[in-house]
């Protein structure tokens, strides 16, 4: 679906839980955190599809965000905090740490913030939200922020979204990080969205796993809550059993 306005856009793709693609107005293809199962953690009910990209971020080294072998092997991986120019493509990885329960608090994340076409994205991983001012810094103005939220609280509460959005002020709040009918296995315990995006008070709900983007395509007058469907049919690969990636 076309939303641009005269402008190349900036071509954004929803692989499902965090994974997401983006293809910049000059061609250059980024995918963030790849998902796969291990053995005794059976989250998925298929593998991530084979994709096309030119670069892989990984936030951080858990099984749900780290299928880096399903990349292409000519892909360049960023995993640790910096800063690169990618043709149009401008990404720069900022290191903090997870959120969740004390055993995680010690346990790095590295957050991505890209800007091509003019518009710009934070990608948290399982970041906490209570970064330091120098965090702050790094992460500047966001148009587009990726946030973990399901309505089991298996990251982040809903006050912390809240207050991670009122901070931030994104022109678009993209969920992810939450179970999908077809795609999450239940044996993730993550919940839907659902109960979360219904208590927003702007929510669009696109039936697509792309859009196209431009800077005049975005929300001017209120922050709003957009959802996206995982990739196609087309797409998907055999469910696979841990031990079998």
């Amino acid at each position: 679906m076309t939303l641009g306005f005269g402008e190349r856009p900036l071509r954004l793709t929803y692989y499902g839980h965090c994974a997401f693609g983006w293809e910049t107005p000059g061609g250059v293809r980024a995918v963030a955190d790849p998902y796969r199962n291990e053995a005794g953690r059976y989250w998925f009910l298929r593998r991530f599809p084979e994709v096309r990209c030119d670069l892989g971020l990984i936030t951080h080294a858990h099984f749900d965000h780290d299928a880096a072998g399903r990349l292409p092997e000519s892909a360049s991986l960023l995993r640790t905090p910096a800063e690169l120019t990618c043709g149009d493509l401008r990404v720069r990885g900022i290191g903090d740490f997870h959120s969740g329960p004390a055993r995680l608090r010690d346990f790095p994340n590295v957050m991505f913030r890209l800007e091509a076409g003019g518009v710009s994205f934070l990608h948290l991983g399982d970041n906490r939200i209570d970064w330091p001012p120098e965090v702050s810094r790094a992460v500047g103005p966001v148009d587009v922020l990726l946030v973990t939220v399901d309505d089991s609280l298996h990251l982040l509460t809903y006050s912390e979204v809240e207050r991670l959005v009122g901070r931030l002020q994104p022109r678009v709040v993209l969920p992810m990080h939450y179970g999908i009918p077809g795609l999450t296995a239940p044996e993730a315990g993550l919940g839907t969205a659902e109960r979360w995006l219904a208590a927003q008070p702007r929510v669009r709900h696109w039936n697509t796993h792309q859009l196209e983007l431009t800077p005049n395509s975005l929300p001017t007058s209120a922050t709003e809550v957009w959802t996206l469907r995982p990739a196609p049919e087309s797409l998907r690969a055999p469910a696979v059993k841990p031990g079998q990636e």
